[in-house]
Formats: C-alpha cells, sequence, structure tokens
C-alpha cells in the first residue's frame, strides 16, 4: 500500500530573514518535505515557515498555510502576511487559535528558531499531540529553540509524540517519516 501524504508543519521565526542562514536552512527543510511527497503546513507567515513554503515550491510540492486572519484582506493587510501559498485557510482566531488548528493538523511537526510565538507552538504539540505524531527540533538553530530540551527535561511528563532532537534536518525528517510510516 502507498504512503499516504503526510502533512509535516514547519514552525519558527516569522522575524528571521528568509535569505538569512537560518531562512536557507528552512528553504531545505521545504524542499526536503516536498521531494519526500509530503504535504507542507506553515502559519502563513513571514520569515522561517515562509522560506520553508518557497522550498516546497521550489520542488512542486504543496503548501497550506492555515491563516490567523478571517479573510483574504486582513491576512495581507492586518497581518502582512504573504500570499503565495499553495492554499490558504482562514480560521478568524487570530495567532493562538491559528496555533491550535496547526498544530492539530500536522502529523508532525519541525521546530527551527523561534521566539516566544515558536515556544507557544511547542507546548500545543507537546501537550496535544499523539503517539502516531512526531515532533522534530532542530538543535542548536537558536532563539528560544534552543532550550527546548532543557525545558523537556525539567517537564514531569514525557511528549505522547515521538520527539526527536537532532542538529541536521534531513535526520530529523527522515526519522519522523520513519516513525510515520511504522504507526500507520
Amino acid at each position: 500500500m502507498p504512503d499516504r501524504a503526510f502533512k509535516i508543519a514547519v514552525l519558527g521565526s516569522a522575524s528571521v530573514p528568509s535569505d538569512s542562514i537560518d531562512g536557507r536552512q528552512a528553504y531545505i527543510v521545504g524542499r526536503l518535505i516536498a521531494t519526500e511527497g509530503c504535504i507542507l503546513l506553515t502559519g502563513g507567515c513571514t520569515g522561517l515557515p515562509h522560506a520553508a513554503v518557497n522550498g516546497a515550491a521550489s520542488a512542486g510540492g504543496l503548501a497550506v498555510a492555515i491563516s490567523p486572519a478571517r479573510n483574504v484582506r486582513d491576512h495581507e493587510s492586518v497581518y502582512r502576511y504573504p500570499l503565495d501559498s499553495s492554499v490558504i485557510l482562514f480560521t478568524g482566531m487570530g495567532t493562538k487559535g491559528r496555533n491550535i488548528i496547526l498544530i492539530r493538523s500536522a502529523d508532525a511537526c519541525i521546530f527551527l528558531r523561534g521566539g516566544m510565538g515558536t515556544l507557544n507552538e511547542f507546548t500545543i504539540a507537546f501537550n496535544d499531540m499523539d503517539t502516531a505524531s512526531a515532533i522534530g527540533v532542530l538543535a542548536g538553530a537558536g532563539g528560544l529553540t534552543n532550550e527546548i530540551p532543557t525545558l523537556v527535561s525539567l517537564e514531569p511528563r514525557t511528549p505522547r509524540a515521538h520527539l526527536i532532537i537532532d542538529s541536521d534536518p534531513q535526520s530529523i525528517l527522515y526519522e519522523i517519516l520513519l516513525h510515520l510510516r511504522t504507526r500507520q
């Protein structure tokens, strides 16, 4: 039986320029996701998630943006988010509500460099994703994402999702896919 198209969310700082070293890494992650036949999910924002969208597009992949806005006008004028994802789904729930829908829609998440928003997304994934899911954290990527291993070690509960912390984005994706394929 052929693999279904897994939905992999890429989460990271919206304020990091897509032409930075981190942006180029996010681009590579998006491209890898597409070349593996998976669907890229993002928050529809700028920065690292948008760089991943560009990477997926370069490989002919599908990128779905989950927007906090109610419509195209708000997505573009209120949030100042790009409109070039393959599909944009409007939640009208603001960024925190959007984050819940984004995480719960994904089979797996990959966390790149990030700040408080990315930390919020990680806590949702940690608490909400199930054993058939996977969470990848790019070690050494910078920002608050670097603190995730410490935060996880302080938490008495372990995530139900398979947690992968690695400094190589390709290794993270391949371990995620291995986990997802054995769970389907």
